[in-house]
């Protein structure tokens, strides 16, 4: 059973019970999590996700809404310097 956390009442999850929850491995969990294309937090080397993050984050992916992966910017620069004409 997931206890709520003391102070907020609000579900801290593993990524086992987070895998559980999306019916996903937690290996996938790891990596989208390493990736932050899942909401969590990061507890010294411990990863914690927060049960209404995940909820309104699969509410996003439903409705369309969620946010387009973090591109970095050397990644952007990469991409301009390929078009021509582009500055960089």
């Amino acid at each position: 059973m997931i206890a709520p956390t003391a102070e907020s009442g609000e579900d801290l999850l593993t990524a086992a019970e987070v895998a559980s929850l999306l019916r996903m491995t937690s290996g996938w969990v790891y990596a989208e999590t390493r990736a932050k294309r899942i909401p969590h937090l990061r507890l010294g080397r411990y990863v914690r996700y927060r049960r209404s993050a995940i909820e309104q984050w699969m509410g996003e992916i439903e409705t369309g809404r969620a946010l387009a992966p973090m591109v970095s910017l050397g990644a952007r620069r990469a991409e301009s310097a390929r078009r021509p004409g582009a500055r960089v």
